[in-house]
């Protein structure tokens, strides 16, 4: 029994041993073929987002890509080659969701090649990587049916990470060439200082918000005086209107009530202006703040003037100490807003997960509005109101408005969504021209004036015939208390990589001006797309623990200074008591003994303040050892745990096991 028995056993063996090495190729081929993948990032940041899957489902005309990839870059530098397989894989995932519509063409353009020739004429960056000059390429250049170009000059992957934004930004671009029309009005130089471009001589550079909004949109500058907005503009962008004409702000007004869309920002204290003061005008900026109170108004909606939002919780930390001294203390009147401070349910910021800003204003419904203002971004109930008039000096006083800040435990609006019926800002029509006065006593003069009031008079009753005096439709526009939103300094960090401009945003800044734009234009599918991949992972509840222990620390801080200012002083009207006439004070035993009171006092209090402070850190060490036994320690015992316990049940089973056998045996 026991010889046909082993030979049973060797052969079943021989027959799993096959069955397990079939099932190891089938399973590495169905996997090679399987394109699903499990992405268990918290954004997932490698999952395609709808906005993607729409816009490539949506090609009508085929598009074809091609991806310039030296593979010596790779061979040099290791992390280029994985990188460019994470393009590759996408590109191909692209090419299959659009049904074949975007075509892939990967090219390795060697030196002197006529593939090197092409790359350069796309505008692809070449880099240098030997000292004889070789340089190599990492870029993407497409094209239309119609020969429409969009090209990345060189994939950096410090932007890996916006890697999805880039292509699908590229392919709609491509699929979309009609961009819609957005017609700015701003006061801000967001095409570039021309200031600052006569001071150094360089060509002014445009902020980078706006090379963003090009991408998708046609900007289109509207200065001085506008008569009307064209029926061809989709929306209307107003930024910082300080000193905005009636007359253009009545074709804004029009313009609304014809249908049309408006995002408009204003500010009681525009950082982006005192940043780039006229170098006609001596010291700094006296009035930086803007408002559109007249359209506004109308539109239901207030902005204080004179007022800049103070929160405790969005605060952002800034050194408040000098380049000696690192004093990191929270700027209340800067502002990191994140998840919780936007609206979730609006498509226009639901996915975005951080929006700096800076001494924003705070937006309110105006008495008799009619419209329905909905928050996008609001501030914490820690908020407070803060006068406009400390914010005029170069340097804030921090501490100071740290030391003073107390919550008035209520959310201020800082972007709304305005909706609903309205009426126009100007009852009796446009604004009228005056009548030109005669240059001379002249017939001729007098009779060229007489020509030209009646032409002004023509136009104004002209322009009667077409005035709204309500909206045709409920209206639907943005309103933003805050300028700063835009300065680059704000969200994005801009670098020079062989002359090409790189930029990597660290906060969703522009995402939320282009997601708000895309929306009143009618079209969401890049707006979930756009903000993927730019949010910082912080620790809330120990950030949360810094505040508190921040808080208290100050207050500590707070009670040693005003000791030592009550010491000093003290000391001081010693001395001025001290007896004798020469340099030196002769001073009193007394007087001797409390000096030295007093600074031991003082020791003891510096003590004091460090022993609290350790105290206060306590709480934070705490957590942070409890965080890394979790990550370090905490996982792998579980499983050595689990492994015990299978191994403990596997033991069992074995026992019971021989235990019926022998009874059935027996």
């Amino acid at each position: 029994m026991n010889a046909p028995f082993r030979r049973n056993h060797a052969l079943y063996s021989l027959i799993a041993l096959a069955a397990a090495a079939v099932l190891f190729v089938a399973v590495n081929i169905l996997a090679q073929s399987w394109t699903q993948r499990l992405d268990l990032t918290q954004q997932q940041l490698y999952t395609l987002s709808p906005g993607s899957r729409s816009a490539l489902r949506q090609i009508d005309e085929p598009i074809t890509i091609r991806f310039y990839y030296s593979d010596r870059l790779g061979r040099e530098v290791p992390a280029y080659a994985t990188y460019a397989t994470r393009v590759r894989e996408l590109l191909d995932e692209y090419s299959s969701i659009s049904g074949g519509k975007i075509r892939v063409e990967q090219l390795n353009p060697l030196p002197f090649s006529d593939e090197e020739d092409r790359a350069v004429a796309f505008g692809l960056q070449g880099v240098p990587i030997t000292q004889g000059g070789e340089q190599v390429y990492f870029g993407l250049a497409a094209t239309n049916s119609t020969d429409d170009e969009q090209v990345i000059a060189f994939l950096q992957p410090e932007r890996e990470r916006f890697l999805e934004y880039d292509l699908t930004k590229l392919v709609y671009n491509l699929a979309n060439p009609k961009k819609k029309v957005v017609a700015l009005i701003t006061e801000l130089p967001l095409e570039g200082d021309v200031m600052a471009m006569r001071m150094t001589g360089r060509p002014p550079q445009p902020w980078a918000i706006m090379e963003q909004l090009r991408a998708f949109f046609e900007m289109r500058q509207l200065g001085g005086e506008v008569a009307e907005i064209g029926d061809d503009v989709s929306v209307v962008m107003v930024v910082h209107p300080k000193t905005i004409p009636p007359q253009t702000q009545y074709a804004i007004d029009q313009f609304v009530l014809r249908g049309g869309r408006a995002i408009v920002f204003v500010d009681p204290n525009s950082e982006a202006e005192r940043s780039r003061p006229n170098p006609m005008q001596r010291g700094p900026v006296e009035d930086a703040s803007s408002n559109l109170d007249t359209l506004m108004k109308a539109w239901g909606v207030e902005m204080p003037k004179g007022k800049v939002l103070g929160d405790r919780f969005s605060a952002r930390k800034v050194n408040a100490g000098g380049s000696s001294r690192i004093q990191a203390v929270d700027y209340v009147a800067w502002l990191t807003l994140r998840p919780a401070n936007f609206d979730t349910a609006d498509p226009v910021t639901a996915d975005l997960n951080q929006i700096n800003a800076a001494t924003t204003g705070m937006l309110r419904k105006a008495e008799g509005g009619t419209t329905e203002i909905k928050p996008l971004i609001q501030s914490s109930q820690a908020s407070m109101e803060l006068d406009a008039a400390e914010f005029t000096q170069p340097v804030p006083d921090v501490l100071g408005l740290l030391n003073r800040f107390q919550p008035q435990n209520k959310r201020e609006i800082i972007a709304a969504r305005v909706q609903g019926p309205t009426k126009t800002a100007f009852p009796d029509g446009p604004p009228r021209k005056e009548a030109p006065k005669p240059a001379s006593d002249s017939e001729e003069d007098k009779k060229k004036a007489e020509e030209e009031a009646a032409k002004i008079a023509a136009d104004h009753a002209k322009a009667m015939e077409k005035h709204l005096a309500q909206s045709r439709q409920p209206v639907n526009l943005i309103v933003v208390a805050d300028t700063d939103i835009l300065d680059d300094r704000f969200w994005v960090n801009t670098q020079d990589f062989f002359g090409q401009r790189m930029q990597v945003p660290t906060a969703n800044n522009a995402d939320f001006v282009a997601n708000a734009i895309e929306n009143l234009t009618g079209s969401n599918d890049l707006i979930g797309l756009r903000s993927r991949g730019t949010s910082s992972r912080p620790f809330e509840q120990v950030q949360a623990l810094q505040r508190d222990a921040e808080q208290q620390f100050r207050a500590k801080e707070k009670e040693l200074q005003d000791k030592l200012k009550d010491v000093e002083k003290k000391l001081a009207d010693i001395r001025n008591q001290g007896q004798g006439q020469g340099a030196q004070a002769i001073l009193t035993t007394d007087q001797q003994r409390s000096i030295e009171q007093f600074r031991t006092e003082m020791v003891a209090t510096r003590k004091e303040l460090r022993d609290v402070q350790l105290a206060l850190r306590k709480d934070i060490d705490r957590l942070q050892s409890i965080v890394q036994f979790v990550n370090i320690g905490l996982v792998p015992i579980l499983v050595a745990l689990v492994a015990v316990l299978i191994g403990l049940w596997r033991r069992s089973s074995r026992r019971r096991g021989r235990s019926r056998t022998a009874t059935q045996r027996a």
